[in-house]
């Protein structure tokens, strides 16, 4: 994705270093926001704020702790929700890309497509859907979670626990009507 000679060059304010891992990260940057944010105006800002925050902060980027883009997806999600903070009636938005895969065998959603799936966490309850795309989409931690929402880490579990059941009992209803052919 950036060469370690790109992320020195900008760590040294090389505005065409910075120019060229806008470009190449812009694409990664706008699917992590518009899976978490619905508005397009909002999710320009949040982008906005990314991208400035990475120049500002880019210095504590750190290769032998992770990658850059590990780096970059969290940072976009702490704007994310730093930006719903904000705005505590702004919406989340739902698009799984072709990479993310619900694994959880306890979830019938096989037999889903992947916008059924996206219908369904659009119609999930707010405190649901936010911890299980935190938890099972983008890998958080239940303690990071709790970090983000200002929750406990049990808070998160308990969450994650009742998103999976409500999917499960909602996903089941939607294989049947789609079985019916009344999709």
């Amino acid at each position: 994705m950036i060469t370690h000679s790109t992320i020195e060059a900008v760590k040294n304010k090389d505005n065409r270093a910075f120019k060229v891992l806008y470009q190449k990260c812009i694409p990664y940057v706008y699917t992590l926001t518009q899976r978490h944010i619905a508005n397009d105006g909002d999710i320009q800002d949040v982008i906005q704020e990314v991208f400035a925050r990475v120049f500002l902060s880019i210095k504590t980027f750190d290769p032998d702790k992770g990658e850059f883009k590990s780096w970059l997806r969290r940072l976009t999600i702490n704007q994310c929700y730093q930006y719903y903070r904000k705005d505590r009636f702004m919406t989340l938005h739902i698009e799984l890309d072709d990479t993310h895969e619900i694994t959880d065998e306890t979830l019938p959603l096989n037999d889903l497509s992947k916008e059924d799936i996206e219908k369904l966490l659009e119609k999930m309850p707010d405190g649901y859907r936010r911890v299980f795309l935190l938890v099972v989409i983008d890998e958080f931690s239940h303690k990071e979670v709790g970090d983000l929402l200002d929750i406990s880490p049990e808070a998160s579990r308990s969450q994650l626990f009742r998103a999976k059941t409500w999917l499960r009992h909602h996903s089941s209803q939607a294989i049947k009507t789609i079985a019916n052919g009344h999709s």
